[in-house]
């Protein structure tokens, strides 16, 4: 059962990130452009019909947010200053062992998942 109680912050993350979930062999890959940092996070029992409406009672125990962000250092514009950036969430079949993913950028946690 995944717990986040707090939300972790990974500075400087790498543009592509694997989640793992071995239970049910499915990678979920997030891609991101622009933006340096990473927050993983869970909004807990309180908060998580506001994120998600078609949530069950107790469904925020299994699921978590990955957001892309500019934590370290924050994007500011100047009036008429454009920024873009992105990110792609996707899947993977199996885990990053099927070759398609490079372990050594992969983010570790073990709340997140275990090696193969």
């Amino acid at each position: 059962m995944l717990l986040l109680l707090m939300p972790r912050v990974y500075l400087h993350s790498p543009n592509k990130i694997a989640i793992i979930d071995h239970e049910k062999k499915k990678t979920f890959v997030v891609h991101k452009n622009a933006m340096p940092d990473t927050v993983v996070w869970n909004p807990w029992d309180r908060k998580a019909k506001a994120v998600a409406a078609d949530l069950g009672v107790g469904d925020y125990k299994v699921m978590i947010c990955v957001s892309s962000a500019a934590i370290e250092t924050p994007i500011v514009l100047k009036p008429f200053e454009e920024w873009k950036g992105y990110q792609e969430l996707s899947t993977v079949s199996s885990s990053y062992c099927n070759g398609q993913l490079d372990p050594s950028r992969v983010l570790y946690s073990s709340t997140l998942h275990s090696p193969c």
